[in-house]
């Protein structure tokens, strides 16, 4: 993130969204309020044909071999406190960026009955809108960064039939998630400047998948885990250091609508939620000296794409 300072510094200091200690002065970023994005969740939606498809158990068996490719509009909600968990924020970014998305799925006999795995990969870029302030002032800084995401996430576990169209499947997954951020030069800061972000997670969900009328796939998606090893690094201060874990969770939603026995239409919202703890304070080779505070991200992905069964 970005900092002012209004006393002898003079001028733009980088910190990454940090709380600096310089000569026993601190500067802090100030923040004018934040909405929370939730996902929206797709309900019930018309059902325009019932044209025969093969239907009932291994129906929802065969669904879960296919290949997805899928345009994604993203909604990110960043937000750093210095006073966790429910203190107000100081430093936010949010906006929409767009990317694509693609992934593979098998269930297979392997060993026992119905065993599941799922591969994803995602990219996503854009501009987001940072929102912090200048210290000793009123006024409001808002400028626009770089952003490009990407996300990896597996996912194993054995489904079950828990009725003649309806399908649980508990899994445990594990994923990994990168944000890179940078700002090119300009009059209030005259220099390129990158910084990112990293994290891998483990969690347990269960995936809900009910087929309706002969050509409609719904499944419901939720899980919960942890962070694992997040870290934050900017080169032209000179840090790295890790954060501490937190929650992980996520909800999403998906209606799938065939178009013939091998091929279909779908779309989804995804809602994902996780923390990183307060880093310690660091002396960077910059010379540089602080720390960076407790996150929050919200990422709301909105997806339309195609399926291919094999």
């Amino acid at each position: 993130m970005v900092c002012r300072h209004g006393g002898p510094l003079k001028g733009l200091l980088r910190t990454t969204g940090y709380r600096v200690f310089l000569g026993g002065m601190s500067m802090v970023c100030r923040l004018g309020g934040r909405s929370m994005v939730f996902a929206v969740l797709l309900g019930a939606l018309p059902v325009m044909s019932a044209q025969a498809r093969v239907h009932g158990t291994r129906a929802l068996i065969d669904y879960n071999n296919n290949a997805s490719i899928a345009f994604i509009q993203r909604h990110v909600e960043y937000g750093e406190r210095l006073s966790p968990p429910n203190g107000p924020y100081f430093d936010t970014e949010s906006g929409f960026i767009k990317g694509g998305r693609v992934t593979l799925s098998g269930m297979r006999n392997a060993g026992t009955r119905n065993m599941y795995f799922h591969v994803s990969y995602s990219q996503v870029t854009g501009s987001l809108a940072y929102v912090g302030g200048i210290n000793g002032s009123n006024a409001a800084l808002v400028e626009p960064h770089n952003a490009h995401m990407t996300d990896i996430g597996l996912r194993l576990g054995k489904g079950f039939m828990v009725a003649n169209d309806m399908m649980l499947i508990p899994y445990i997954g594990y994923g990994v998630h990168h944000w890179g951020r940078s700002e090119s030069a300009s009059v209030s800061a005259p220099y390129d400047y990158y910084e990112s972000y990293r994290n891998d997670y483990a969690a347990f969900g269960v995936l809900w998948q009910m087929e309706f009328f002969r050509r409609l796939v719904t499944s419901v998606n939720l899980a919960y885990g942890r962070t694992i090893h997040p870290t934050i690094s900017a080169p032209a201060l000179g840090i790295a250091e890790g954060l501490g874990p937190k929650p992980w969770r996520r909800a999403g939603t998906e209606i799938e609508f065939f178009i013939t026995h091998h091929s279909a239409i779908f779309m989804s919202a995804t809602f994902t939620q996780f923390q990183y703890g307060a880093g310690p304070v660091v002396v960077g080779s910059s010379g540089f000296v602080g720390n960076e505070p407790f996150s929050q991200t919200e990422i709301t992905d909105y997806a339309l794409g195609a399926r291919f069964l094999f």
